[in-house]
């Protein structure tokens, strides 16, 4: 029985671990819910602003450009047909009339040629492999760019949303302070407090006040800026309730490589092409050409040829020429690859910035919801004893200038912490997923 009873223990521990390690964290979880939006408003809310921004609208419009690349040096192993004609006439003839010389006529001619590259040192399959490589990196910037313009865009509106929030919380309790001044004044009119208590009860009001008109200030500056941006009014759309990465189960080694890294490794490959298309302009080319002539056209004459053959070019001597542009595109070649090297220790010190900030502001959260739990229970009291007691006015003032601060950090570590999410996406080229963008 002893035993049932261990063993049944060890089960309820285990299952209420699970679904402790389980639950899902989400932004905002100490605001009202009438305070917030939710999730999948939100995300298609920021989705349908992110595909009509014109930064947008420029790096899909780009890929065009790069598709015509592409098929541009694909057709360069399609032969060359080309149609010319040959109005040859006499300007001036000085012959002597025994002379040995061959002379030709006036002539009109017609000619067709064809010119086949067999091989051209490598040159058609390194312009392929570049346009290809631009293209990959053409995606990958596409990608980058909404994937930035979703945290510009959600910074934008997280900004607007709290600042509404933060002032008519803040504009709420000075409207119900206000009344305690004119107590106060009545009070001190009577007798029944002293000069400097009085003096230090307008001094807190007045700096609430302060705080307000701060606030007001931000919230018209962020509307505008929401206005500017979104091309609408905010409307009280409430701050998302938005569901937070789960990090213990993604380390740092797990994650895939940034855009950046991502980009320069495709740079170092269009920098190695770059290198085989400059030394195949120092190698022998091979190819096959042909014309089919027509003699006098405009005398309708009948004579005709047809001519053709293989032929090869390669370069003697360049004067140093071609050693000293193979070398050039060599050291880009290892600047390339020193770029990509930057890249990977910027991409760690950046993700070491961006899981700080996160675990930060995740470890602080408690602390600041506890802090102003505590001082907003203390406001509500001492208004419960100022409506039957003479309790001083000031640590009521005090009290609520201090929730407003507390409520305000509550709202700055929230957007701290979002906003330090969706770098953790971006930096594993997952935040588009998650907004339901497929490019």
């Amino acid at each position: 029985m002893y035993k049932l009873k261990i063993t049944i223990f060890f089960l309820i521990f285990i299952f209420c671990s699970t679904i402790g390690n389980s639950e899902t964290l989400s932004t905002f979880s100490n605001i009202e819910k009438d305070d917030k939006v939710s999730d999948i408003e939100f995300v298609n809310f920021i989705r349908e602003t992110i595909i009509i921004q014109p930064d947008f609208l420029q790096a899909t419009a780009k890929k065009g450009e790069l598709i015509e690349n592409k098929k541009y040096a694909q057709r360069l192993r399609f032969p060359t047909i080309e149609a010319q004609l040959y109005n040859d006439r006499t300007i001036s003839r000085n012959i002597e009339t025994n002379a040995l010389r061959k002379t030709r006529d006036d002539s009109f001619d017609g000619v067709i040629s064809i010119d086949q590259k067999l091989y051209s040192g490598n040159e058609v399959n390194s312009k392929i492999n570049i346009a290809k490589n631009e293209m990959n990196i053409s995606n990958v910037e596409r990608s980058e760019v909404a994937s930035k313009l979703v945290i510009q865009a959600v910074d934008i509106y997280l900004n607007a949303a709290s600042a509404v929030l933060l002032s008519e919380y803040s504009s709420k309790i000075l409207n119900n302070l206000k009344r305690y001044k004119e107590t106060a004044k009545a009070r001190f009119n009577a007798g029944a407090i002293e000069n400097t208590e009085f003096a230090l009860i307008n001094i807190r009001l007045s700096e609430i006040e302060v705080k307000i008109a701060l606030l007001d200030a931000s919230k018209i500056q962020n509307l505008s800026l929401f206005r500017s941006f979104y091309k609408d009014e905010y409307n009280d759309k409430g701050l998302p309730d938005f569901k937070l990465f789960n990090l213990e189960d993604n380390k740092v080694e797990n994650f895939s490589e940034s855009y950046d890294q991502v980009k320069s490794k495709i740079g170092v490959k269009i920098s190695e092409h770059n290198l085989e298309l400059t030394k195949s302009q120092y190698r022998p080319h091979l190819g096959f050409n042909a014309r089919y002539t027509q003699y006098d056209i405009d005398d309708e004459a009948k004579d005709t040829d047809i001519r053709g053959g293989f032929y090869v070019k390669f370069p003697l001597f360049s004067f140093g020429r071609g050693s000293a542009d193979v070398n050039a595109s060599k050291a880009r070649v290892r600047q390339a690859k020193i770029n990509n090297d930057v890249k990977l220790r910027e991409t760690k010190n950046t993700t070491a910035n961006v899981f700080g900030s996160y675990f930060g502001a995740l470890q602080a959260r408690d602390r600041i919801l506890e802090a102003y739990k505590n001082v907003k229970l203390q406001r509500e009291t001492f208004e419960i004893r100022m409506a039957g007691s003479s309790f001083s006015t000031a640590a009521l003032l005090d009290a609520a200038q201090k929730e407003i601060a507390f409520y305000e950090q509550l709202i700055e570590n929230e957007k701290r912490l979002f906003l330090a999410d969706l770098q953790v996406r971006h930096l594993n080229r997952e935040l588009l997923s998650r907004f339901n963008l497929s490019l």
